[in-house]
């Protein structure tokens, strides 16, 4: 049943349903008497009570030019949205229809869209996905930056969302924390994850554009001298497995940490004292040999064997909480200002210090810094095993002189 009034807020706020009719409509003669609004507006109100807003109004019909039809758009309930607010809302809605506007075909589509956009969380995983795993070797590190400084500030938003100033709201306090490395490497990738979203059409805009590295990164050169090293070693004892013994290969080895974190016991010749790394476990996408020492075949045999990989508190994945244990490390060795990566700088100050050639020393680490280049890169395919053997041989006896105190045996190294 319908009834037309002037619509008051205390009518609106005391009207009731009339009794055995399922729904009730209150036409506003405000709106009603307004020629210039093709429609009316009104209250409507169920067989329990509960009120909302409608519009009501009568657009063209696609299946023939003369005729037309009703549309009811439902604005809002009462009393969330006032009847001031719900006469401006209609008003807007019958101008719509005025214009030849059909305003449930444009609500209708507004959801549609509304549905269609990605959050910032599901982005991610679609990235890691379908993009970072394939393309990339590092993408654990990837996903690691993702969620660890990005989607704890963004998770649930619709990924369209993201401005520039979200971009700097993630990048100002790793810089306020001097963190100026981290800084750069967290803008480089949520860059290329935004082109990428950028490329699959869910967003129009990169919101990194034209944001400049917020950090001036400094060259490494950090090299611990042997007191450090040595303190750092005996710090290794304490903590204990995992991480202690991780530590101590890292040290002897002088392995990239994922590489060593993701050793397998299949990579491992026991007989042969030697680590055969496949390319795809290694940054220069290629092969990699490593000569285990004594000194190396003594930590790795003394491992528990449980997993498939040599380093594994699940049994199913490569240790992770790097931070934790170096933070342990740093409080029981009393050694700061040095990250893990650190070490394998060591190892090669060290190496040159004991008189091993610089291009050994780049076999060793597995580095492709230009001592071997040019034709020279393409042809020799010579392994170097018996110089990387002797070069990691001569580096775990000085190793060994220098925990064991035996300080004439040791050739200084130079921070």
């Amino acid at each position: 049943m319908t009834d037309s009034q002037r619509l008051t807020d205390k009518l609106v706020q005391n009207a009731k349903p009339i009794a055995g009719k399922s729904r009730t409509f209150i036409l506003d003669t405000v709106i009603g008497e307004d020629a210039t609004l093709p429609g009316s507006f009104g209250l409507r109100i169920t067989a329990r009570g509960a009120k909302s807003w409608v519009a009501v109004c009568r657009v063209a019909d696609p299946t023939g030019p003369d005729r037309r039809k009703q549309r009811y758009v439902t604005l809002g309930r009462y009393p969330a949205l006032s009847l001031a607010e719900a006469r401006e809302r209609a008003r807007e809605v019958l101008k719509e229809a005025g214009k030849g506007i059909d305003p449930v075909e444009v609500r209708a589509e507004e959801k549609r869209a509304k549905a269609s956009i990605i959050s910032v969380d599901n982005a991610v995983d679609e990235f890691i996905e379908r993009y970072a795993k394939k393309h990339t070797r590092s993408w654990k590190e990837t996903e690691r930056v993702l969620k660890t400084y990005a989607l704890p500030k963004w998770k649930g938003r619709a990924l369209p969302s993201i401005t520039p100033a979200d971009i700097h709201q993630i990048l100002d306090p790793l810089t306020d924390d001097g963190k100026a490395y981290m800084a750069n490497r967290l803008l480089a990738t949520v860059r290329k994850f935004f082109n990428w979203c950028k490329q699959r059409q869910w967003i129009k805009d990169v919101p990194t554009e034209g944001i400049a590295p917020p950090g001036k990164e400094q060259a490494r050169d950090r090299v611990l001298d042997w007191d450090e090293l040595v303190d750092v070693w005996k710090a290794t004892e304490q903590i204990g497995w995992p991480f202690g013994p991780f530590i101590r290969l890292l040290i002897v080895t002088g392995q990239r940490r994922s590489e060593v974190s993701n050793m397998k016991w299949d990579q491992i010749d026991l007989d042969g004292s030697l680590w055969t790394l496949p390319k795809e476990e290694t940054k220069s996408d290629r092969l990699h040999q490593v000569p285990l020492s004594p000194m190396a075949l003594e930590i790795i045999n003394a491992l528990p064997k449980t997993s498939d990989y040599l380093f594994s508190t699940t049994g199913t994945t490569p240790i992770s909480g790097f931070s934790r244990a170096k933070k342990e490390l740093d409080k029981l060795s009393e050694v700061s200002g040095w990250r893990i990566h650190d070490l394998r700088r060591t190892v090669a100050s060290g190496m040159a210090e004991n008189g091993i050639a610089p291009h050994v020393i780049e076999k060793v680490l597995n580095h492709s810094s230009g001592q071997i280049s040019g034709i020279a890169a393409v042809y020799n395919r010579h392994a170097y095993l018996p110089e990387k053997e002797r070069a990691l041989a001569t580096w775990a006896n000085a190793l060994t002189a220098a925990i064991e105190g035996q300080t004439d045996n040791v050739v200084p190294m130079k921070a």
